[in-house]
């Protein structure tokens, strides 16, 4: 068996700068130059920012650089430049995604694509996994859980350019300028523009490719009372889907997909009733080729949404404060396959928080959404906060949520998979507590114990040992219970250390013969990482993942557990300050284990070098 402490992996997902020591790590963390600016806060060990794994130009999906975040798991097919889903708590890919500025980035076609997003990572702050009431409070989200993310300042003028290789033929590089001043009355004006290109051959079958061209510009305006964001984004991807979504390997598969983003924000810096507001346009195109026998397979869709919110919290009185948002949007999809239709929600939150005394907070409020198709919802949102001490933090809360189905489980039909027109939504009832203890200024621990209830659970599922193809079903309710433990320690100013674990386990009314994605879960997740940082000039990320997966009847081959094993390690000589050296590795130990059940694909091993200058 692979040892579980002999990995190395490419993490830095959760140091903080050092202090305002001068070290390589904090010039290496990002690709962005004002990040180093905004980073230069110490260490919060009861909430530890988390920083996405720099991929230096290799990739820049928010789904990579989530890879290693305690709270989400993320599920890959052509790893790790494919296609990616996340799941928050081992939920199914559709009950989790990605916000940003208030704004749940959904795709009404298929969830499979909810962690894509046409911008670099390196524009966005540290990524902040939101469930229960923290998700209803602070953005429109999903059934489970959101990352969360908000645009960085840009304070800083600087151009970057990176290029990579790797030991498969792979080849990508990327380009980045932001230029920023100041007025005479301490507003900052900011614009920024990036581009790139990716092209990488066989990620985990000899004709699963993958080919990307991306780019982009933003624009924003900064001073004391606030933050103006204008940021567009456009993304071109193909990519090699043999064996994807649960159709037979022998049948190959090409997918390309056209992703544009047009998003408009608003953060006011008010510390007593500070707001936000943001408008988002996205259209997305999505070509899925299958080359059967005799025929070719072809659904063409297309997908267009328009999403905007106001948020505010109004101190109405002393001790009372008002958490609001009004949001709507509407999702429109043209597609051969599955359909010309659009659907709209206007969304309405309401959530008070009271202080009882001067260490408890109660919140308790209500989310009402208006859903065309489906039945309007009221969701009861409860909190209780208790600040036991200086250290020491305790919450337990219960919340409500809910899904609409998507358009691919409702009517998509395949050689793999065939949806389902009478699905209803799914509704979400969640419970949970948890306690964040600062144990000593370098040691933090964050502990949590959840449950959730989830009603006309919808799932691909195959019914019995001879069914051919995967199909969407309701298999009733779904009762997870659940554990997460993480603790950061930084045990000087170069070596920081985090481990998690998080425990699950699901019971379903149905059970069907195999599941994909609902019941196909980790019952057991470990993560360890590092970022060392021994001379100046030269930083290390190491990490190891160990999954534990529940049986599948589908899953023959590979085995129930993964130990993925990554790295990396950067060079920056003084005497050579504005250029990095990066040497990394996916994978070391060429696990093969297959993170769908009944799909062999396999992202081995992939060794790969970049260099990054500072123009």
């Amino acid at each position: 068996m692979k040892s579980f402490f002999t990995s190395l992996t490419l993490s830095a997902l959760f140091l903080t700068s050092l202090s305002g020591q001068e070290v390589a790590s904090s010039e290496a963390k990002t690709d962005n130059p004002s990040d180093e600016v905004v980073e230069t806060t110490e260490i919060t060990v009861t909430a530890p920012v988390l920083k996405p794994v720099q991929q230096v130009g290799q990739d820049t999906s928010i789904a990579t650089s989530l890879l290693f975040v305690p709270e989400v798991v993320v599920l890959t097919q052509g790893q790790p430049v494919g296609q990616a889903d996340l799941s928050i708590r081992n939920s199914s890919f559709s009950a989790a995604g990605i916000s940003v500025s208030g704004l749940a980035l959904t795709n009404p076609q298929t969830e499979h694509f909810n962690a894509e997003l046409p911008l670099p990572g390196w524009w966005l702050g540290s990524p902040k996994v939101l469930t229960g009431v923290s998700q209803a409070r602070e953005t429109e989200g999903f059934l489970t859980g959101t990352v969360s993310f908000q645009p960085l300042p840009l304070l800083l003028s600087s151009s970057r350019i990176t290029a990579g290789v790797d030991n498969k033929d792979g080849y990508w590089v990327n380009a980045n300028t932001e230029q920023s001043s100041m007025d005479e009355d301490g507003t900052v004006t900011g614009v920024g523009a990036f581009g790139g290109y990716t092209e990488i051959p066989g990620v985990d079958l000899p004709t699963n490719d993958v080919e990307a061209a991306r780019g982009g510009a933003r624009f924003q305006r900064l001073n004391e009372n606030g933050q103006l964001d204008f940021m567009v984004g456009h993304q071109d991807k193909t990519f090699g889907a043999t064996g994807y979504y649960g159709v037979n390997d022998s049948l190959i598969a090409e997918e390309s997909t056209q992703d544009t983003i047009a998003l408009a924000s608003y953060q006011s810096f008010d510390p007593a009733e500070p707001m936000s507001a943001s408008i988002l346009l996205r259209q997305f195109e999505d070509d899925y080729k299958l080359y059967l026998p005799s025929s070719l397979f072809r659904n063409q869709h297309k997908n267009r949404q328009a999403a905007t919110q106001v948020s505010k919290r109004f101190a109405l009185r002393e001790g009372i404060r008002l958490n609001s948002r009004i949001a709507a949007d509407i999702e429109d999809i043209d597609s051969n396959a599955l359909g010309d239709f659009n659907r709209s929600r206007l969304a309405v939150t309401l959530i008070p928080e009271f202080d009882l005394a001067e260490n408890l907070l109660l919140t308790a409020g209500v989310r009402a959404e208006v859903l065309e198709s489906f039945q309007d919802q009221w969701l009861p949102q409860v909190r209780l906060d208790w600040q036991s001490s200086n250290t020491v933090s305790l919450y337990a809360e219960y919340s409500a949520s809910v899904r609409r189905p998507s358009y691919t489980e409702l009517n998509y039909e395949s050689p793999g998979s065939l949806g389902n027109s009478g699905l209803d939504i799914q509704n979400q009832d969640n419970a949970e507590a948890g306690i964040n203890w600062a144990v000593s200024q370098a040691t933090g621990v964050r502990a949590v114990v959840f449950n959730t209830m989830t009603q006309d659970t919808v799932d691909w599922v195959r019914l019995d040992a001879d069914a051919t193809r995967w199909q969407a079903e309701n298999i009733g309710d779904v009762d997870t219970l659940g554990t997460e433990l993480s603790v950061t320690h930084q045990m000087d100013d170069t070596l920081n250390v985090l481990a998690s674990w998080m425990w699950t386990d699901k019971d379903a009314d149905t059970p069907p013969y195999a599941s994909r994605y609902s019941l196909d879960y980790a019952e057991n997740l470990l993560r360890l990482q590092l970022d060392w940082t021994p001379t100046t000039w030269m930083r290390l990320e190491l990490a190891q993942l160990y999954r534990d997966q529940v049986e599948n009847a589908l899953r023959t081959e590979g085995g129930d557990q993964q130990f993925l094993t990554n790295a990396a390690i950067h060079f920056k000589h003084p005497d050579l300050d504005r250029v990095q050296l990066s040497f990394m590795v996916w994978n070391a130990t060429d696990d093969d284990y297959r993170v769908f059940p009944g799909q062999n694909t396999v992202s081995g091993r992939r060794v790969s070098a970049a260099v990054t200058v500072d123009l």
